[in-house]
């Protein structure tokens, strides 16, 4: 039980924060800290006790609502994934060169924030009768449940990092992870600069979850993708990457598997639509001040005659005064190998035909790497198929699956991994119905 002298000591604390004291500001920190300090009066109003107590259990249900778990987990929200002074110095220095002031003032605003939100429902109850709340009152109140208040959802996070000895962890999560947006989110997507999005980014909270393991074919294509994205977050020099071929092949898909793989290890992903290209500049120069390691992610390319976007991407990737940051890479795929449109007439009509077409293969020249992806042959898609089968536990009778997965192909219009999940979507489904259905006939006849 905390008593009147702990309670006004830890109110004290509170109000002695700086390097995190943009945290006492989130609605749920806040409302806590309101209660307390009413609590920690020798008599207070009952009528505001009861309010301030309601404030404290809608802030934890509004938390629950969101899936953000309880007060322990909306100080550390707070805390890691809002932009900050002490944010910023952490992900800029390493953890020799910090100001010893302010890994002080850390761990003094940690402990604090442990202390606060480690107060339970029924210890609030009883400093609220304490400090004049009538107990008729105190026994109508509902309490929230300790046990749905632990950290959850994200392995960055532990719930030890809210005391003195967090401050380290905290520090390396900002050079590791970087700060707000860059921190909380695995991937961004570039949509323009406005009042809801100041940056021109929006975080994206639930990328793809595929994973390289449960690829099939293209080993060598991904083992060079792999490889350069090491490098990248090893700090060693890593290169643009073109990855192009036929549709369906999984271009898009190994670039976006890669961030299952690494987003741990401090990668991101920022995807630039196509019609958005010309902001790159703005959008390298915002993620050379971040201390994680970025794959700017262009999809699908293709380009007419005398693009902006065209000269934009050709002019990052090499031509620019700027140097692209040493943090940032770009992926980008196309169906085209030289990923601007070529025509006849241009052969026939063009005097300097050479000097066009030279123009016109430059770009892709300008990638570092360049991975080919073409479509596999029938016997490489049925391995698929079956690969991704017995991926997903799906029974099956091969014999019987392999005209349907033939014919497929030519409904379908060719041989292709996507192709391929598809089919195996559909029959999965099928299966997943079957089961239903054998299910409901057994629990009928018990």
């Amino acid at each position: 039980m905390m008593d009147i002298h702990e309670l006004r000591e830890l109110m004290m604390d509170l109000e002695c924060m700086t390097a995190l004291r943009h945290v006492l500001k989130n609605p749920a920190i806040d409302a806590l800290c309101s209660l307390l300090c009413l609590c920690a009066q020798d008599q207070a109003d009952p009528d505001e006790l009861t309010a301030r107590y309601c404030d404290v259990y809608d802030a934890w249900l509004t938390a629950q609502s969101r899936g953000r778990g309880g007060f322990a987990r909306e100080a550390l929200e707070s805390t890691l994934f809002e932009d900050s002074p002490a944010a910023t110095i952490c992900a800029r220095m390493d953890a020799g060169e910090l100001p010893y002031s302010l890994v002080s003032a850390l761990a003094h605003d940690l402990e604090a924030l442990g202390r606060l939100t480690a107060v339970d429902p029924a210890m609030l109850v009883l400093l609220c009768e304490r400090a004049g709340m009538p107990g008729k009152t105190a026994a109508r109140l509902p309490m929230w449940e300790p046990a749905r208040d632990a950290v959850v959802f994200d392995p960055r996070i532990s719930r030890d990092m809210l005391s003195r000895a967090g401050a380290r962890q905290v520090a390396a999560f900002f050079r590791k992870h970087g700060t707000g947006l860059f921190a909380r989110y695995p991937g961004c997507t570039w949509v323009g600069e406005s009042p809801r999005y100041p940056l021109g980014l929006r975080g994206v909270a639930e990328p793809d979850p595929i994973r390289l393991e449960d690829m099939v074919l293209y080993e060598r294509e991904r083992g060079v993708l792999v490889d350069n994205t090491r490098r990248l977050l090893s700090g060693r020099q890593a290169g643009n990457i073109l990855l192009y071929g036929d549709k369906g092949t999984g271009k898009s898909a190994t670039v976006k598997a890669l961030l299952t793989r690494f987003w741990l290890d401090g990668l991101r992903i920022v995807e630039v639509p196509l019609a958005h290209l010309t902001n790159l500049p703005t959008i390298f120069a915002i993620l050379r001040e971040q201390p994680g390691k970025f794959i700017v992610f262009v999809d699908d390319l293709a380009f007419g005659d005398s693009c902006p976007e065209y000269t934009a991407l050709k002019t990052v990737l090499e031509g620019g005064l700027e140097a692209r940051p040493a943090n940032v890479v770009v992926y980008a795929t196309s169906n085209r190998r030289n990923i601007v449109r070529q025509r006849f007439s241009e052969r026939q009509d063009d005097v300097n035909e050479r000097d066009t077409m030279e123009e016109k293969f430059s770009l892709a020249d300008r990638f570092d790497v360049r991975l080919t992806f073409q479509s596999p042959s029938q016997e490489e898609y049925f391995t698929i198929v079956r690969a991704l089968l017995d991926a997903r536990g799906v029974e099956y009778d091969w014999d019987a699956l392999l005209p349907r997965a033939r014919a497929w192909t030519v409904s379908h219009n060719g041989c292709s991994p996507r192709i391929a999940r598809q089919f195996v979507d559909s029959i999965e489904g099928e299966t997943g119905s079957a089961q239903a259905q054998q299910e409901e006939r057994t629990e009928e006849s018990v």
